[in-house]
């Protein structure tokens, strides 16, 4: 057997990804759609030298990933891929000598996923002129089939609901005299007719009046063609390996993730409202605004009942670290909620106005922020011996009117006037602040929740523990496309556990 992965498209859209790398590379669970594809075929018992990628779009990307991962499949060029469709990349593979022989061949399109076991299936099924349906399943925008006396009687996309026997899921086989028939048909096509721009469908479509195609039943097993973002959150969904049961202590971040501004995010309220009695539950935040107990209080608003060891935020490390290394000279700059609370935190610390005796500048997330502050501590900062600690390094804060300036905007501003930036940053992704629940849960036992891949996901990472990403706040899903490690589920909210 052989197979040919038609790849070529450009993938116009999820231009948020295929902007800077091919449709079939982009990654599912941390691995690209194309391995997944080539991996079920080797699975099925088909050789790597018998698998062929009809790529086109950013060719050499396709080429230098298979060339390093699966040295001997085929990548073949379709140059025309801007002007053509997957019928003439099909065209441009059946004419090689090697699908003249004796020997079925699949066919399948490069941006679906499918359970690893459906190639397997059909290749040992002791059938070939296959069609793989999902049966009884509906989709405006996939391939129909209509099936009369056990055999396929049209492909379309049109095809209604109450005509349809299932979904293709744009996977064929078919047998070395039926390989020679399309290629007849796809032949007329495009050398006579000229038509270059059509689906493979419309060829096979012409097949089922000469030849016996059956449907075959993959028995609901999971697939996903990947044409928007949707799909590709449905695949990240139905292909993630994690297992939210198994984790007993979640820490959830707070803005972006439980609310967005005033918004509440309710999918994700739902899931923990829920789970309160069953799991154990801490709220993270690096927001230093606002107070511990400001967090119990507005938590209590979407009835989630906490108390303020159950909130995680850059005062706890941040407190110590003062006490620890005997801090004075301070120059705060915060809100006066959090001033009021760090001074009853502290009650004998001592802070000064005066940017000649400052010996260190505190930077908080501060929400009265003004000239005069920005200017003493510039001024404070050119000294040498002045050091310089933040509570956290978020560039903005998620509201639902829209992106704020939080910490890391001011942290960007005192390094352009100074070239300084915070030697010690207590909050996310510093992993002092999981210190007390690390001592009481092994790594495995944990999940951290976020919507922020540089601060929630870095301090997952940091710490060994699995980390879910939730849409919901900053962090859009094709930037996890760039990221070194893929978190261990992507979700729009979490709800999707539910």
């Amino acid at each position: 057997m052989k197979a040919i992965i038609l790849a070529a498209g450009v993938g116009s859209r999820i231009t948020e990804i295929t902007s800077f790398k091919p449709k079939c590379l982009t990654l599912v669970n941390g691995k690209p759609l194309i391995q997944y594809l080539i991996e079920n075929y080797i699975h099925a018992g088909l050789n790597e030298k018998d698998i062929y990628i009809l790529a086109g779009y950013k060719y050499e990307m396709i080429e230098l990933f298979v060339a390093e991962n699966f040295p001997l499949v085929n990548v073949l060029n379709n140059v025309d891929y801007a002007s053509t469709n997957n019928m003439y990349s099909l065209y441009f593979a059946l004419k090689l000598e090697e699908f003249s022989g004796d020997q079925a061949v699949f066919i399948n399109n490069g941006d679906c996923i499918y359970d690893n076991e459906i190639i397997k299936d059909l290749a040992t099924s002791g059938e070939t002129d296959l069609i793989a349906v999902d049966v009884g399943k509906y989709e405006e925008e996939s391939m129909k089939v209509k099936v009369k006396d056990g055999s396929i009687t049209d492909i379309s996309k049109k095809i209604v609901e109450a005509d349809a026997f299932g979904v293709s899921i744009d996977l064929y086989l078919f047998s070395s005299e039926s390989v020679k028939k399309l290629k007849a048909i796809i032949h007329d096509y495009i050398d006579v007719q000229k038509e270059l721009n059509l689906w493979t469908e419309v060829a096979i479509q012409e097949m089922f009046s000469s030849t016996e195609i059956k449907p075959f039943d993959i028995q609901n097993k999971k697939w996903v063609e990947i044409d928007n973002m949707n799909d590709l959150r449905l695949a990240d969904k139905l292909f993630a390996d994690f297992d939210v049961e198994n984790k007993k202590c979640f820490v959830v971040d707070l803005d972006g993730t439980v609310y967005l501004g005033e918004d509440p995010i309710q999918g994700t309220i739902d899931f923990i409202k829920d789970n309160l009695s069953k799991k154990d539950f801490f709220f993270l935040t690096n927001n230093t605004s606002k107070t511990p107990s400001d967090y119990v209080q507005r938590l209590a608003k979407y009835d989630i009942d906490i108390n303020e060891n159950q909130v995680i935020s850059p005062f706890i490390p941040l407190i110590e670290y003062i006490k620890d290394e005997r801090l004075t000279d301070i120059f705060l700059i915060a809100n006066k909620k959090a001033t009021d609370y760090l001074l009853s935190m502290i009650p004998d610390i001592k802070l000064t106005p005066n940017y000649t005796t400052c010996k260190t500048v505190l930077l908080m997330y501060d929400t009265e922020l003004n000239y005069e502050k920005l200017r003493t501590a510039v001024l404070a900062l050119q000294s040498n011996g002045t050091k310089f600690i933040a509570t956290h390094s978020d560039v903005v804060c998620p509201t639902e009117k829209g992106n704020i300036p939080d910490i890391g905007s001011m942290i960007a501003l005192l390094e352009s006037a100074t070239g300084r930036t915070p030697e010690i940053i207590f909050g996310k992704p510093n992993t002092a602040l999981l210190d007390k629940i690390k001592s009481s849960y092994s790594n495995d036992e944990i999940v951290i929740v976020g919507d922020r891949l540089y601060t929630d996901k870095k301090l997952a990472d940091n710490a060994g523990i699995d980390f879910i990403l939730v849409l919901s706040g900053e962090s859009k899903r094709h930037e996890v496309e760039q990221v070194d490690k893929f978190p261990a589920d992507i979700v729009n909210n979490l709800s999707a556990f539910m």
